[in-house]
């Protein structure tokens, strides 16, 4: 556990230098401070959720991932970890690419359920902070993060894709997130329309009447173009941030049991 801790601590000295630093030279906000006075609350989300989320979270999707060779009448080996069906015979980029794109639809479908009105509570404790930078990334309830990981996971686990490669998805898909919340200008330009950026996302979290359940893609802005979530207004950016219509605390243990309430 203190070993755990230790490297915990690492990261985030790691990525609190990088994100700092990049968030004072491009900043979309330049009233934010740097460290906010709810920061104390993301920085405990870092530890709670890597030592705990993520470890329940790694033993669900593994149950799952179990479950699911059983149940395909496939044999637990070390094999399997490389694919059982022909997908797994495709190349490894394309592979990926399809997990990238459809593993994104299936988070824009999970991300919308999650504003609906039962399951709001859990997400709005991810929009509860009124100031979004690269830390309130980490402000998550570990049901929605459970939730959305598994259903993300286990389709593809079922199609016989690589195993290996699901294993590098999930992280590469925390380090996105936590750049599109960081307090940064990036619009990307033209490429605004193809991959999600930090302004695209900025609006996701604006609590303006205009831009509430609006910009839900993590990766590919084309869902939202498709199912008409998409507003990135131009010249403009947000300025106000926050749970619409939720009351939540600002404790990690009250937000832990907020939506139960």
């Amino acid at each position: 556990m203190i070993k755990t801790l230790f490297y915990l601590a690492v990261a985030f000295l790691l990525l609190a230098t990088l994100f700092y630093s990049v968030e004072l030279l491009f900043p979309s906000r330049k009233d934010k401070p740097l460290w906010r006075k709810d920061s104390r609350l993301d920085l405990a989300y870092w530890f709670f959720t890597a030592a705990v989320t993520k470890t329940i979270g790694k033993l669900v999707i593994l149950g799952g991932v179990v479950a699911c060779t059983l149940a395909l009448g496939r044999e637990l080996s070390p094999a399997v970890a490389n694919g059982f069906s022909p997908v797994a015979d495709q190349p490894a980029l394309l592979c990926a690419l399809e997990i990238l794109i459809f593993g994104d639809l299936i988070a824009y479908l999970m991300h919308r359920a999650f504003h609906r009105r039962r399951l709001w509570k859990f997400h709005a404790i991810h929009h509860s902070s009124t100031q979004v930078d690269w830390l309130s990334s980490v402000r998550l309830h570990p049901v929605n993060e459970f939730a959305t990981r598994l259903v993300q996971v286990v389709p593809f686990v079922l199609l016989g894709f690589p195993l290996t490669l699901l294993a590098a998805y999930v992280p590469f898909l925390k380090l996105y997130a936590i750049l599109l919340h960081a307090n940064v200008d990036w619009s990307f330009g033209p490429l605004k329309y193809v991959i999600a950026t930090p302004a695209f996302h900025r609006w996701h979290h604006s609590c303006e009447k205009a831009a509430i359940n609006k910009n839900f893609a993590g990766l590919f802005p084309v869902w939202d173009i498709i199912f008409g979530t998409f507003y990135m207004p131009e010249g403009e950016v947000p300025r106000e941030f926050g749970a619409v219509g939720a009351k939540v605390p600002g404790t990690l243990l009250g937000q832990l049991v907020y939506p139960f309430k």
